[in-house]
């Protein structure tokens, strides 16, 4: 059963907060674990519509989301309504649980959003080189990258994710906290977890005792044809088994040319207690390794417990052969042997690392527990996060207070090769895509049945807090696209540059009408916002509760959908939008669906 945290928020405070905390290994690079935490918030039998989550936030007095720290996803709910955040709480305990998905909606939110979204953030310049040098560190402490990649996430089946999420989402490995002002509360949180833990775990029973007894009937009625079916079974069996082994390949492109040629990257690992030292002198550090090359600290903590000191050199190694293929790069970073580098460079890496290191070995980093950084999220979200990381991470002083662990550290240097990230390319789930959309569409638009199974629980058990002044800020990523629009010109969109050439200085997008239609990567996509005239206001709060408005996002045309708020205007949004030709008119028609 679930472990319970009370955090007194004191009598002033007027906002109730619930954090789930669950510990979520990565599974390598495939972003499994990615795709679980966005599967938890898509649907459960409770709730079963797909856009529960964005109408609560949207239009309710409350905030749901989750957000990934060293091994460890955080669901959270908060607001000043605490029958409404009970509600919040039981709608994000039944996603956590729930793990019976149709292969229409797990394709839609893995190939669809979650792709969008990596590209979006693969098409930024520092997180393109961090993916580059983590897709080809072999090294024992390499970062399993937890967020997956555009060319891994399409390996994760449903098979998998259902086994990662009865592994990991289990009530045993949840841990609630509560930071509120009432004791009553907490006690109605631990109610309500309980209840539906009890729920799910007899459904579960049930549903097992059935399975049982359907493949004992089974096995009886196909006992004499059970020779004569084995083979075919057993080759159905070996296909599906060999094409998730070549979806889970990395794309074999070869880097040529000098944008994205190999160069070297070099690498200092350090104990956690050591990161809030290391980084007030990441400047000096910056210094001392040349400004013509890149240092930086990857303040993330891997499985072992350690962080990251990367510094990748400027110059490309023009020994290696002209064409090596993403897939050999590892293999490459494995067998480093001074017959690869000229004995220049070979020479310059050896006065890198020492210099380096000896900066390293001078300065006096006291221990320290690391806190998660918590601004961005509300005081209570981020008083609970705290207080988890303080029942996890203590500090232990056989590793980490003594002065020989920091020295030794800063005199082991781990060496790897940097290629180009590989582009994102959509075309291998193209195909599932369209099938998925199809499908989802066609349940969409069915009987009364269907459509009351698309209406979300909590916007229509609380429909007398449904407002409009619920609506959120525009995110900070879109406002310079709502600064430039006006009364006249109400739509204004620009093109997500493309990670071609990662690790150059470029700005993050490039204007709509300047972008090339035909991608080298095949994959384009947009960020765009609608000003809302004042006519069209008196209809967006019906529009927004209806599942019309965010069948984008649902069907995976987008990372991100919504309204929100800025500078006394009204925005519609779309982040990594993938059918920006269509949005200005869709923008539109969708404000005139229920007028």
């Amino acid at each position: 059963m679930s472990e319970f945290h009370f955090i007194d928020a004191g009598s002033g405070s007027k906002v109730h907060s619930v954090v789930f905390a669950l510990k979520t290994p990565a599974a390598g690079h495939t972003g499994l674990s990615h795709l679980a935490e966005h599967m938890s918030f898509r649907r459960s039998h409770q709730y079963p519509a797909a856009h529960e989550l964005f109408t609560a936030n949207t239009l309710l007095p409350v905030t749901i989301n989750a957000t990934t720290l060293s091994e460890y996803t955080f669901f959270f709910a908060s607001s000043e309504k605490a029958n409404v955040l009970l509600d919040a709480v039981n709608y994000l305990y039944c996603g956590l649980l729930n793990r019976d998905y149709g292969t229409d909606e797990v394709t839609l939110e893995r190939d669809g959003v979650i792709f969008n979204e990596l590209a979006m953030l693969e098409a930024n310049s520092d997180y393109a080189l961090n993916a580059a040098i983590r897709l080809t560190d072999t090294n024992k402490n390499a970062y399993q990258h937890a967020g997956g990649f555009t060319q891994t996430i399409g390996c994760n089946s449903i098979q998998a994710l259902q086994d990662y999420k009865r592994q990991w989402y289990q009530p045993s490995n949840i841990t609630t906290l509560v930071y509120s002002d009432s004791a009553h509360f907490f006690e109605q949180c631990k109610e309500v977890v309980t209840a539906v833990s009890e729920e799910i775990a007899l459904s579960a029973m049930k549903a097992l005792s059935e399975k049982t007894a359907l493949s004992e009937k089974a096995a009886l009625s196909e006992e004499s044809t059970l020779n004569r079916d084995a083979p075919l079974s057993q080759h159905s069996s070996q296909r599906e088994h060999s094409h998730l082994d070549k979806e889970a390949t990395l794309d074999a492109r070869t880097t040529k040319g000098e944008n994205e040629s190999i160069r070297h990257v070099l690498t200092w690992w350090f104990p956690r207690c050591f990161l809030n030292g290391l980084q007030q002198q990441e400047a000096a550090l910056s210094t001392v390794a040349g400004l013509e090359n890149t240092l930086f600290i990857d303040p993330e903590i891997n499985q072992q417990g350690n962080f990251a000191i990367r510094l990748v050199t400027n110059d490309a190694m023009k020994e290696v052969a002209s064409e090596i293929s993403i897939e050999a790069l590892p293999k490459l970073s494995q067998k480093l042997t001074h017959k690869l580098v000229s004995d220049d460079n070979d020479k310059r890496l050896r006065q890198l690392k020492h210099v380096v290191s000896a900066c390293l070995a001078s300065f006096d980093i006291r221990p320290s527990k690391p806190m998660p950084d918590t601004d961005k999220h509300a005081e209570g979200v981020g008083a609970a996060i705290r207080y988890f990381a303080q029942l996890t991470n203590a500090l232990s002083s056989n590793e980490c207070a003594i002065k020989s662990a920091y020295l030794a550290s800063a005199n082991k240097v781990s060496q790897s090769y940097l290629g180009a990230l590989p582009s994102p390319e959509k075309s291998v789930a193209r195909e599932r895509i369209r099938k998925a959309r199809k499908g989802f569409s066609a349940q969409a638009s069915t009987s009364n049945s269907e459509q009351l199974r698309l209406m979300p629980r909590l916007t229509s058990k609380y429909r007398h807090f449904v407002g409009l002044e619920h609506l959120p800020a525009l995110p900070r990523l879109l406002r310079p696209l709502a600064n430039n629009t006006t009364n006249l010109k109400r739509f204004n969109a620009e093109h997500i540059a493309s990670h071609l050439t990662p690790f150059s200085i470029q700005s993050p997008s490039t204007p709509l009408d300047s972008a090339s239609p035909n991608s080298a990567s095949g994959y384009l996509a947009s960020h765009w916002v609608y000003r809302i005239a004042f006519y069209q206001q008196s209809r967006l709060q019906a529009m927004l509760a209806h599942h019309l408005f965010w069948q984008p996002r649902t069907s995976g045309e987008c990372y991100a959908l919504g309204a929100a708020t800025y500078e006394n205007n009204l925005f519609l949004f779309g982040a990594s939008d993938t059918n920006i030709e269509e949005r200005e008119n869709w923008c539109h028609k969708v404000l005139s669906i229920v007028s």
